[in-house]
């Protein structure tokens, strides 16, 4: 083990070590709970607790995630083939980055029912990274490929397939990863507005009536989701673009 590792486990340690004091003493408050107190409680609540709420999240992440994602790489597309369309195609993405999604959750939660809020609230927040990160990757695709193309008669489709495409992958693949906890964090935004069931469901649940360990857990939880999401995600990427080990500088 690397000595970078040594220090990054010594610290998390210490990380823990200090936040179990905290929890434990409640030099704090009430409002902190102890790792130990919170595993436990995981423990406690077990697949009778998250087998009901852990399957709608997950549900309404993958289905924003994959649509906000579509329609991200898509209008990527459109904005190589047709260029005219850009400014009203990054207005667009840069609107939707830009208004807060706790603001547009009742009026989602007003027009759909629960699940498809959450949906929509996931896709709304992975659409810019992953917009922004496709035309960035399309436009980096190598002019003499594009040329090549040309030459034989291809036209701005062509190139976009057989060229730009295959460019733009491993930033594309950087963007879903991007989106990964993106897409977790509006959903469980979107299960704030009255939905009986799901993880931010469950959370409101256990704030208002003040379920300190079980808010935690569920908090815990949620980011193991987002975590082991990501690793799939990073693992795809590996296996599919290898002639790319680093390509997090592609979406700046």
């Amino acid at each position: 083990m690397s000595g970078k590792r040594y220090l990054g486990l010594l610290g998390t340690t210490i990380v823990l070590a200090l936040w179990q004091l905290v929890g434990m003493t409640g030099v704090l408050g009430p409002a902190i709970a102890a790792p130990v107190a919170i595993i436990e409680g995981l423990a406690h609540d077990g697949t009778a607790f998250y087998g009901t709420h852990l399957p709608v999240t997950l549900t309404s992440a993958g289905v924003g995630y994959f649509w906000g994602n579509a329609a991200a790489i898509a209008c990527a597309a459109l904005v190589l083939t047709v260029p005219a369309l850009e400014k009203l195609v990054l207005q667009i993405g840069i609107a939707s980055a830009c208004i807060p999604l706790i603001a547009i959750a009742p009026i989602l939660a007003a027009c759909f029912n629960g699940p498809a809020t959450s949906a929509i609230m996931a896709a709304v927040s992975v659409f810019f990274a992953t917009l922004v990160g496709t035309v960035n990757g399309l436009r980096r695709a190598d002019p003499a490929g594009e040329d090549l193309v040309r030459a034989y008669g291809g036209g701005r489709v062509l190139v976009l397939r057989k060229v730009q495409f295959l460019s733009a992958l491993p930033y594309i693949l950087t963007s879903l990863k991007i989106a990964v906890p993106a897409a977790l964090l509006g959903t469980v935004i979107g299960e704030f507005m009255g939905q009986e069931r799901g993880l931010g469901a469950a959370l409101v649940v256990a704030q208002q009536s003040s379920e300190v360990v079980r808010a935690w857990g569920i908090t815990l939880v949620c980011s193991l989701l987002a975590g082991l999401a990501f690793a799939l995600v990073a693992g795809v990427e590996r296996l599919v673009t290898p002639w790319a080990p680093s390509t997090s500088g592609g979406i700046a």
